[in-house]
């Protein structure tokens, strides 16, 4: 009668994966089903939505079979394409590696067949600081929504719709590349459908070895002790039934099985939950620790060619800036006000792209204007408030323009797109603000929203280079601005522990 008891299920795949990434919306759950070919079913392996919104909230998976090879397939909501972490985007990024102890066999990088976008930038740059910059080994671009003519003809679409950012990213995942079919073109039996699944599954199996790295190794050994004590207990528990269904009758010894089994299970899970809590602990040192690292490649200001006016009138590119040199920095009352140029924190290009708002607006004389800054730097609105370029809004706000009257006049922003660059500059002017490409700035980027707060805070650098005027020039950042920034980035941390701390009690 004991064979009869029905035995716990496992609460783990113990395979590779193959992990299916990509922005909200992108095609991730469609492919998935159409893997394992219940696309068409009334309710297929993961939930898809008929309109614009996601459905998947949390990481789900299923085993999927390449021939006699079993694999996890997980699929994932859009954990990696935000730039807000919140904790309950922590812990499902903790779940995915859960589902992933066993190491990744593939990544399905999931994006629509259309440029590369900013949002295809966040999810990779995600993926990275959560998985590796190693994982791209084991990563395949699969392109979701192509029409009939690019999914029926792959080298058509290649050559003729790529542009070069998908093809510098492809290169980078080692040209591996497939489609995924729209099941209303074509159906799961029609001959192009399938043709494009097994190039998929060939890229899959014809990747070397399985990704893993230490968290993942963790959590394998975690869930493997939990498994272990899970066998103990549903083994002495067997046991414990055998003697009482002899000594004590059958009714009394499933009725203590039950209970127990129920406390085992508790237990079990509990034990899940400790090892999420665990993964998780893990990714806000990893945070912590990126970010410090990171606080001097964020925060670069103005792209080098930005333009700005020497008192001489001469213009020219951000580029050429030298210490001393007296530039636009305001105008009031029609009178143009320069100021010295007093430190360049960091100039130069790097490794790293960094992410720029470029902002669009149109002159008073009708012609067409642009400023590219990062998107944490400050801009002066037209009530001389100062507001992350990010936060600039097309049609809404007004920012401040220099005219050829000699006034600056308030303007609206056409619009803010966000592009990548590499070269870079940060300077400050003695007035703490700057007219760059005729627009109104601060000199301050990532920073509280105070320009007279970040003038006192550089005052003694300010009052320091009147005695000896700095040389710095370079890629490195400046040790006085390194220290204010990483100061500023404790501060910060140290708040967001103290809400958590706080939230966790209430």
């Amino acid at each position: 009668m004991a064979e009869t008891i029905p035995k716990p299920s496992s609460l783990q795949i113990n395979e590779p994966a193959i992990l299916l990434v990509g922005k909200t919306g992108a095609g991730k759950s469609t492919l998935g089903n159409l893997l394992l070919k219940t696309s068409e079913d009334e309710t297929p392996t993961f939930h898809v939505s008929d309109s614009f919104s996601s459905v998947t909230k949390k990481s789900g998976s299923a085993i999927y079979k390449i021939g006699d090879k079993d694999y996890n397939i997980v699929d994932t909501p859009g954990i990696f394409d935000t730039d807000d972490l919140t904790e309950e985007i922590l812990e499902e990024i903790a779940r995915t590696i859960q589902e992933c102890a066993y190491g990744i066999k593939a990544i399905l990088f999931v994006f629509e067949a259309r440029r590369f976008t900013d949002e295809q930038k966040n999810t990779l740059n995600g993926i990275k600081t959560f998985l590796g910059e190693d994982s791209l080994q084991y990563m395949i671009s699969v392109f979701s929504h192509c029409n009939k003519k690019q999914t029926k003809d792959p080298e058509y679409f290649k050559n003729s719709c790529w542009n070069e950012p998908v093809k510098t990213f492809i290169n980078s995942v080692g040209d591996r590349w497939a489609i995924s079919p729209n099941a209303e073109d074509f159906p799961p039996d029609n001959l192009v459908h399938k043709q494009r699944l097994k190039e998929l599954k060939k890229h899959i199996t014809n990747i070397d070895g399985v990704f893993t790295n230490d968290l993942f190794e963790k959590a394998r050994k975690m869930q493997e002790e939990t498994a272990r004590k899970a066998k103990e207990d549903e083994e002495k528990l067997q046991r414990e039934y055998e003697e009482e269904l002899i000594s004590k009758g059958e009714t009394i010894a499933k009725e203590r099985y039950e209970k127990q089994k129920k406390e085992n299970e508790k237990r079990i899970l509990e034990k899940k939950k400790k090892e999420i809590t665990s993964i998780k602990s893990e990714f806000h040192g990893k945070i912590e620790s990126l970010t410090n690292e990171i606080i001097s490649l964020k925060n670069r200001c103005f792209w080098l060619k930005t333009q700005v006016r020497l008192e001489s009138g001469k213009i020219i590119q951000m580029s050429e800036l030298q210490i001393g040199d007296r530039v636009l920095s305001n105008i009031r009352n029609g009178v143009a006000e320069f100021s010295d140029v007093y430190l360049i924190a960091h100039i130069g290009k790097l490794d790293h792209d960094a992410k720029f708002a470029k902002v669009s607006f149109t002159r008073p004389d009708d012609s067409k204007g642009q400023l590219l800054l990062t998107t944490t730097h400050y801009v002066f609105d037209e009530n001389l408030s100062t507001v992350f370029a990010k936060n600039l809004c097309p049609g809404e706000t007004k920012i401040l323009i220099s005219d050829d009257n000699n006034k600056l006049v308030p303007v609206f922003v056409d619009d803010v797109t966000n592009e990548w660059h590499d070269e870079y500059i940060s300077f400050y002017t003695r007035a703490g603000s700057v007219i760059a490409n005729g627009v109104l700035c601060s000199c301050y980027d990532h920073c509280p929203p105070s320009q007279t707060l970040m003038n006192l805070v550089f005052l003694p650098v300010r009052w320091w280079t009147r005695i000896i005027p700095s040389t710095h020039r370079e890629e490195r950042l400046h040790p006085y601005v390194q220290f204010l920034e990483t100061a500023y980035l404790s501060f910060i941390n140290a708040l967001k522990k103290s809400k958590r701390i706080i939230e966790n009690k209430i």
